[in-house]
């Protein structure tokens, strides 16, 4: 069975930070499985020219409630999630001040919505479960930024042109390589 082990710096409204090893075996986009393998937390990544890219929010099960991530879904399907996360009952009160890349969640679908499409109620989760929001807000930059406590997570994903030559164009040619041999080579490096 594939898990995935997601190891966010869980922000609290003091300022103060825990990092919870937490594993991952269901990942729901919208309230609809997918697969684990869409799944990272790596931050570069390549790209056809003008990949595209939109920034949502995703939700986690924790023991003591859900927690809130800023994530990345690129065209490939790939789902990047930040290692930055908020416990949603700290945001309780206030949701309307919370804001992804400056659109409200009321306009984004609130986190309650998004649990209770996979089966969870309130702000508790399933255990191993993710679950990201269907609708986006564009841009590789996914930022949720609480107005009240006036802090914010903020994730960004650089996508690579995968036809751009690093070497631009001065590419060193291939010398020889050397396998099992019983003879001797001579090195001219």
């Amino acid at each position: 069975m594939p898990l995935f082990l997601y190891k966010p710096h869980v922000e609290g409204p003091e300022g103060n930070i825990t990092t919870p090893d937490i594993v991952i075996d269901r990942v729901f986009v919208g309230g609809a499985p997918t697969p684990l393998t869409v799944l990272t937390t790596e931050l570069y990544h390549q790209a056809a020219q003008g990949g595209e890219a939109d920034s949502r929010y995703a939700l986690t099960a924790l023991g003591g409630g859900a927690l809130i991530s800023p994530a990345v879904r690129l065209a490939s399907g790939s789902i990047v999630l930040a290692r930055k996360a908020w416990r949603l009952r700290n945001l309780a009160g206030h949701l309307n001040a919370v804001a992804l890349n400056g659109k409200s969640l009321d306009e984004l679908g609130l986190p309650s919505a998004l649990i209770s499409a996979v089966g969870g109620s309130g702000e508790i989760l399933p255990r191993g479960f993710l679950a990201v929001c269907e609708n986006a807000a564009p841009g590789d930059r996914a930022t949720l930024s609480d107005g009240k406590l006036g802090r914010s997570l903020d994730h960004r994903v650089v996508l690579e042109d995968v036809t751009a030559d690093r070497w631009d164009g001065r590419r060193p040619d291939p010398r020889y390589s050397v396998g099992p041999t019983k003879r001797e080579v001579p090195h001219f490096i």
